[in-house]
């Protein structure tokens, strides 16, 4: 009977003791860029005429900002937290895989994501500037199309939430984003934008990338800027 509680007493231990995503260290942010100006074009005037003037026009969004980069990843056995790691065994990645998760929350709850439900709609609502745009949420992805993938331990299951693709640089949307949130109400801080990892991937501009990922932010009448805290977990 002792060998037997002490069996259950370890199992309860190590039932506790699940990994899930950390807060990215070493976070280096390179230099902003947009979309540039372009020469206008011309049309003659003259006195009593009409002249039909066609014009197509590419503008910079004003409500979506895009992240992308790479990952320097290691799995490891360890104990402990930021500024002070005890390590046991360390594996270095050369294939990664996993993915990134980006908020405006420094506080994510990840142990309720895979049961807290959300629409691009429920993106629209929380963040307030996107509602009736063009570029709304609604407008930039599709509903419950998601791969699935885990978060730590939790299941999130295909076809359940948001889905969200960006461009490479041959314009095909092979870059793969699920929109989540960690409670069921429309609170900013509550969604979070998750990347997938791509081991080979090439970003919109030709760069390799790990991860490609667009999450909302204001700049219309709006000169503050957003703070978005990075979390990664590498699988």
């Amino acid at each position: 009977m002792r060998f037997i509680y002490s069996m259950l007493v370890l199992f309860a231990f190590f039932s506790l003791s699940f990994s899930l995503p950390v807060g990215g260290e070493n976070v280096v942010a390179g230099t902003p860029v947009s979309l540039g100006t372009q020469s206008p074009g011309t049309a003659g005037a003259w006195g009593g005429n009409i002249t039909q003037v066609n014009l197509t026009i590419n503008s910079s969004t004003l409500h979506w900002q895009g992240f992308y980069g790479s990952v320097a990843a290691s799995l490891r056995l360890a104990s402990g937290s930021e500024g002070s790691v005890s390590t046991l065994k360390v594996w270095n990645v050369s294939n990664v895989s996993g993915q990134i998760y980006v908020s405006t929350s420094s506080n994510v709850d990840f142990t309720t994501i895979n049961s807290s439900t959300a629409t691009l709609a429920n993106v629209d609502s929380a963040f307030t500037f996107l509602s009736g745009a063009n570029d709304a949420a609604v407008n930039t992805g599709t509903n419950s199309a998601s791969p699935a993938f885990n978060i730590g331990q939790y299941i999130v299951y295909a076809n359940t939430r948001p889905f969200v693709t960006t461009l490479n640089s041959s314009g095909s949307p092979v870059w793969r984003q699920v929109i989540v949130r960690d409670a069921n109400t429309t609170t900013a801080t509550d969604f979070v934008f998750v990347g997938l990892l791509n081991s080979s991937g090439v970003a919109y501009n030709g760069a390799a990338a790990h991860f490609q990922v667009i999450v909302p932010e204001n700049s219309a009448g709006d000169a503050a800027v957003t703070t978005y805290y990075f979390y990664g977990e590498i699988q």
